[in-house]
């Protein structure tokens, strides 16, 4: 069958996103083809993958579901950037429908074992000229270090796989979030794509886990234009800004982690050493994300931009 599809990038984390109206066997279906159409070899759409928003019928505007298939074709339990990518694409369907309809200001949406609310930033009127909004996401409430049950399990396993691959910082400053996915995030004085390389396989392979998000974290000098741009779009600048790489569970090196962003953010506001009145800027090879928690009782929010590349149809 042929299936019309959107690709869309939240930060270079890119995914191609389709409107579902089929029966189960139709997306395990789906699922099960997800790594040929997600495959950058050239035979397949390139994605990090694939977006699938649940509605009734065809004239829906308002899906009851998003569902997260990683590029190996196995579940997520959220995705930041995904979501973000999944929230522009309902505002844009509301904007070119057909009839006049109310364009919603924030969205409730299912995920796979959890509600997400899903909030505009800034006037939705600029919208209507193309230029899409920033997008903030209530991601849940995070879970940090001993708050998870096998947090000194987790602990020995990190503590071995620091020594074997001769990366004793890796021990250091360290954080366990559980934040409906799960993720390692490490705090160094600095962070390359060559370390994610070499740190993010070897710790996907666990009795402890089926595979886990890894999170190279590194301090990063806040610039006058940094400050002016935040406070642009967030309405009060940033102080405090971290250059981070990443490697999923599922997907691999990816160029941004919107759950990831969320983790990073909720250990650095466990520390106490982060200002929760502010926003937090994280800085992925793909762009920048922006994270608040104003409470250790509140859910994080995630902050950040989407953008649709093209529309396409495919065969399944």
């Amino acid at each position: 069958m042929e299936l019309e599809f959107e690709k869309w990038h939240g930060n270079k984390n890119d995914f191609i996103l389709t409107w579902f109206t089929h029966d189960q066997i139709t997306f395990d279906s789906l699922r099960r083809q997800t790594p040929a159409l997600c495959a950058r070899d050239g035979s397949g759409v390139g994605a990090d993958g694939v977006l699938v928003l649940h509605t009734k019928t065809a004239r829906d505007l308002m899906p009851y579901k998003l569902s997260i298939i990683n590029s190996d074709g196995s579940l997520a339990q959220t995705c930041g950037n995904g979501i973000r990518c999944a929230a522009l694409s309902i505002l844009t369907h509301h904007l070119q429908a057909d009839q006049k309809v109310d364009i919603p200001d924030s969205i409730d949406l299912q995920l796979e074992s959890s509600t997400v609310t899903i909030r505009f930033l800034g006037r939705l009127a600029a919208s209507r000229t193309g230029q899409l909004p920033l997008v903030a996401v209530e991601m849940g409430h995070p879970q940090v270090n001993k708050e998870n049950s096998d947090y000194d399990a987790v602990k020995t396993f990190v503590t071995r796989k620091a020594q074997e691959l001769g990366m004793p910082e890796l021990t250091r400053d360290w954080h366990l979030v559980s934040i409906s996915n799960r993720h390692l995030c490490f705090f160094l004085d600095s962070v390359t794509r060559d370390m994610i390389r070499k740190v993010g396989p070897a710790f996907q392979i666990s009795s402890l886990w089926d595979g886990i998000n890894v999170h190279l974290c590194a301090s990063k000098e806040v610039q006058d234009e940094d400050r002016r741009i935040s406070a642009q779009v967030l309405t009060r600048p940033i102080d405090e800004l971290h250059e981070v790489f990443v490697w999923e569970r599922g997907a691999g090196e990816t160029q941004a982690c919107g759950s990831g962003a969320s983790a990073i953010g909720a250990a650095a506001f466990a520390s106490g050493l982060t200002d929760r009145r502010n926003w937090l800027g994280i800085d992925m090879p793909g762009g920048r994300l922006y994270i608040k928690q104003e409470n250790a009782a509140d859910s994080v929010t995630l902050a950040g931009p989407a953008q649709m590349v093209f529309r396409g149809r495919l065969v399944i």
